[in-house]
Order: structure tokens, then sequence, then C-alpha cells
């Protein structure tokens, strides 16, 4: 029969309790200071991650990572009103079409993660990714937009249009070969109107 914990105890100095309590129930103790902070952690994580209003996404090699940060710290500025809680969010995923290495693996597979969640609202990809985008009835004209008017060239639909032709984007530094584009998956609507109404500006 086991004996009570505090029978057990009730002979022993100060100094042994310690001892025999940490002998035995050491992996409880380290396990539950594990579980707290892991808790405080996942806690403070919720209450310091900012709402994200606006997500655009550029895929493709030579962009400046600096422009990167530059662009969302712009966006955010423009177009968010709680920027204590809220901010556009701009990243970047590489992808080399000469040479799938495992990076540009794992940015097609988030990509496409992504997309499927309806989380991207605004990309930026080559060309030769548009059109294979494009080709399969995977992006939202750019005429239903508000202030896409004096971007495009007719009243043709258009799903794409030249990042070149984008003032506000230059800190990205990229090259004529990026076009952007909006995934039909996207439910952020409104900001995205917002978006291409600072750009036609």
């Amino acid at each position: 029969m086991k004996q009570n914990i505090k029978a057990i105890l009730a002979p022993m100095s100060p100094k042994e309790r310690m001892a025999y309590i940490w002998d035995y129930y050491k992996f409880h103790i380290i396990g539950t200071i594990v579980a707290i902070i892991l808790l405080i952690s996942f806690i403070s994580s919720i209450g310091g991650k900012k709402e994200v209003v606006l997500n655009m996404t550029v895929i493709g090699q030579g962009v400046n990572p600096e422009g990167v940060v530059q662009l969302q710290e712009q966006l955010t500025n423009k177009l968010v009103q709680d920027k204590g809680d809220e901010e556009v969010f701009v990243q970047h995923l590489t992808y080399n079409t000469s040479s799938m290495d495992e990076a540009s693996r794992a940015g097609i597979q988030k990509m496409a993660a992504e997309i499927s969640l309806g989380s991207i609202d605004l990309m930026i990809v080559e060309k030769e990714l548009f059109e294979e985008i494009s080709s399969q009835n995977a992006l939202l004209a750019l005429n239903e937009f508000k202030g896409t008017s004096k971007l495009l060239p007719s009243d043709e639909k258009v799903y794409g249009i030249s990042t070149s032709d984008i003032k506000l984007l230059a800190p990205l530094a990229l090259d004529e070969n990026k076009v952007l584009c909006v995934p039909s998956t996207t439910k952020n609507l409104k900001k995205i109107n917002e978006f291409f109404t600072l750009i036609s500006g």
C-alpha cells in the first residue's frame, strides 16, 4: 500500500523534503514550467500580432528586400486607419522558372496554399507564371475594381498590369517582366479597390 506523501515528508528536514520532491516529481515540475512558458508566449504572440488588412505577395527573383519593408510601411500608412492593430503585409517568395530549386518549390507551394485559402489579395509574378495562372481562370479581371480605368488601356477585360507602370512599387526594384494581378479567391475586395484608387491617383 502506498504511503501518504505527508507521512513520508514529516520526519525529513526541509532540505531533505526538497531533494525528495525533486527526485520523484522533477518531470512533473519541468513539464508544468514548460507548459506555463509556452502558454505565456502563445498569449503574448496573439496579443502582439496585427491583423493583416491587405496581403501582397511578390513571387520571383531580383526583388529588393529593403524595398519590401519600405513598400509595406508606405501601404500601411496610406491604407490603414488603426495602425496599432492593423497592417498591410508584403511578402517575397523566391521562384526561379529556369531551375526549380528547393526555395522555388517551397515558394510555389506556399503561394498555392495561400491562394486556395484566399489569403493573398494582390500578387506580383513573372509574365510566364502570370500566363500560366490566368490560363486556369484563377484571376479576377482588374476592370472590376475602382480606380483601374486610368491604368487599363481599354474596356476589354484585363487580368494583369505591368509593374513598371506603377510608381508606388518602385522600392521593389522590379524588372519589366513582372505583372500585378488579383487571385480570384480573395475576399478582400474593399481594400483592393482602395489600393487601385491609390496607385492610379
